[in-house]
């Protein structure tokens, strides 16, 4: 009788002491045999580490690493994608839980079809007293099937929403085909945006994935999904990119630097970045309008304070607000920009004359 493929469950945590030990539980209770579980202590300061090493020692099968330093969850979870030898990998938090089931029924899919690069399971939302709270309606799980990698691409775009579909089994031949992940907000969208170029992705649609609490808040996540956010620095200040007080935007610029860099022909690549912006304005063209209204009413003290600051942070926030007025121009053409541009440009220029000596700047 062949053996059964492995698969490496990846867990990461940060301070969870409250939850970890369930989470764990719920790996270990797994009917899939031939699994691996690797556990990521994200340099917690609570009692987080020593529930996972108490866990460690009582089951020598699984491995523990402990980063020095807390990096945030877009450098674990590329960690927990690289880790490991297995052919299948599946990243995991420390919140959420999974059916005993889980890995067997979502494997069950991904080996009766070799093209299938990931298997997700549909999800419900549970309190911390494990009341069942509700389900994620079915139009949030993701069925990108079929030849055409383009239109698999486009159905993420045009469906994904929430993290049950995102926390699965994936084939590590299509994640070792991903690109490095940014610090945007939107990373995930444009992560499995990226792995349908490579593969289909399918669902389980009993509901086996059990999220705690339903998630965060859409703007605590864009501050955590900037690469200063994550490692817990402030995000406002000159050297922050102001791309997380614009989550949607910048989640569709998120897409097109991926796909500008992905493993398709330039015919495919030319119709991904055109699909875009049709595919973000038809889903949220009002919540975009109300984003670039808000950039509107905020540039003027933004510009306002990069205007006294030294010579090279004036230039690095210009840097920052010319990149975000140019996703604008991408996602909405028709607004109008001219002057914002003008004006992000003169702030620039004006840093640039400054002088280039910080002693004579200070004098």
């Amino acid at each position: 009788m062949p053996s059964l493929p492995t698969v490496d469950v990846n867990l990461f945590v940060y301070n969870g002491a409250a939850t970890v030990g369930a989470a764990i539980e719920s790996v270990l209770a797994q009917t899939w045999p031939a699994l691996t579980l690797t556990l990521i202590d994200d340099g917690s300061t609570d009692g987080t580490a020593a529930i996972l090493a108490a866990f460690a020692s009582q089951h020598p099968h699984i491995r523990l690493k402990r980063n020095r330093r807390n990096g945030g969850a877009i450098a674990n979870f590329q960690r927990a994608l690289w880790f490991g030898d297995a052919d299948f990998v599946m990243p995991k938090s420390g919140d959420d839980l999974i059916a005993p089931d889980f890995v067997a029924q979502t494997m069950a899919v991904l080996l009766d079809n070799s093209a299938c690069a990931m298997c997700h399971a549909a999800g419900l939302i549970f309190t911390g007293v494990a009341d069942v709270r509700g389900l994620y309606p079915p139009e949030h799980r993701l069925s990108a099937t079929g030849e055409n990698r383009v239109a698999r691409a486009r159905h993420v775009m045009a469906r994904y929403t929430t993290s049950p579909s995102f926390w699965g089994v994936y084939r590590r031949d299509a994640v070792d085909r991903l690109s490095r992940i940014r610090y945007r907000a939107g990373w995930d969208h444009a992560l499995l945006a990226e792995l349908a170029l490579y593969g289909e992705i399918r669902h389980v649609a009993e509901p086996l994935y059990w999220r705690r609490d339903g998630g965060k808040p859409v703007a605590n996540l864009a501050r955590a999904s900037t690469e200063r956010g994550s490692r817990g620095l402030p995000v406002a200040d000159p050297f922050t990119e102001p791309h997380w007080q614009t989550p949607l935007l910048t989640t569709a610029f998120a897409h097109l630097e991926i796909f500008a860099v992905s493993h398709v022909t330039d015919s495919e690549r030319t119709a991904l970045m055109r699909a875009v912006p049709d595919i973000f304005r038809a889903r949220w063209l009002p919540a975009l309008r109300q984003e670039v209204a808000a950039l509107r009413g905020a540039l003027p003290k933004l510009l306002e304070t990069a205007r006294v600051l030294p010579r090279l942070d004036a230039i690095w926030s210009a840097r920052g607000l010319e990149d975000l007025l140019h996703v604008v121009t991408i996602l909405l053409p028709e607004e109008e920009l001219s002057e914002a541009r003008h004006q992000v440009g003169a702030l620039a220029e004006a840093a640039r004359r400054k002088s280039q000596h910080p002693s004579e700047e200070a004098a």
